[in-house]
């Protein structure tokens, strides 16, 4: 960075610092020498202080300083600090990073539930061979019968209708009393 045009990044971070206080997160193509430039600057306490954080773009080159990347990447903080990088940018950036922030949202999310559910289902067929020993389950057998069951009966059967019917029209009596 040029020290001409390092006054007004200087400048304008000491701004966003007075204005909006702590835990600001700037994001920028040059975030790792824009850090340098802070850290050796006169406001370097004052951003310390206020817990700066200095963010980088997509387009900050991986084989340029892949390790700063990781550490300051939108999609690598994990904190919704991140969310204050997109209110300055343009609609096609705020839209592709909200696309790729909830992307990765749901792979994780996903993930965590898939996990959860093998673990909770592990949990209960262990307590279900606890509780019956000798029962042995082959649920490609369960699945047949289900479908030989299905394949056999028409419709529902009757008594299930007329008990669903009937509770739709007590339902219904007690909303117009």
């Amino acid at each position: 960075m040029y020290v001409n045009s390092a006054k007004y990044s200087l400048t304008t971070i000491n701004k966003l610092l007075d204005v909006f206080r702590h835990n600001q997160a700037i994001g920028t193509d040059i975030g790792c020498s824009l850090v340098k430039t802070v850290t050796a600057s006169s406001i370097c306490h004052k951003a310390a202080d206020h817990q700066l954080l200095l963010a980088v773009n997509a387009f900050h080159g991986h084989m340029h300083n892949d390790k700063y990347q990781l550490q300051h990447h939108p999609l690598y903080l994990g904190s919704n600090a991140a969310a204050s990088l997109i209110w300055h940018v343009s609609h096609f950036y705020y839209v592709q990073y909200l696309n790729l922030h909830f992307d990765q949202w749901d792979t994780d999310k996903y993930l965590k539930l898939t996990l959860m559910i093998i673990t909770d289902y592990t949990k209960e067929l262990e307590a279900y061979h606890i509780m019956y020993p000798d029962e042995v389950l082959d649920f490609d057998s369960l699945i047949d019968e289900e479908l030989a069951y299905l394949l056999t009966v028409g419709s529902e059967p009757q008594h299930d209708a007329l008990t669903v019917e009937y509770v739709d029209v007590l339902e219904k009596l007690a909303k117009y009393k």
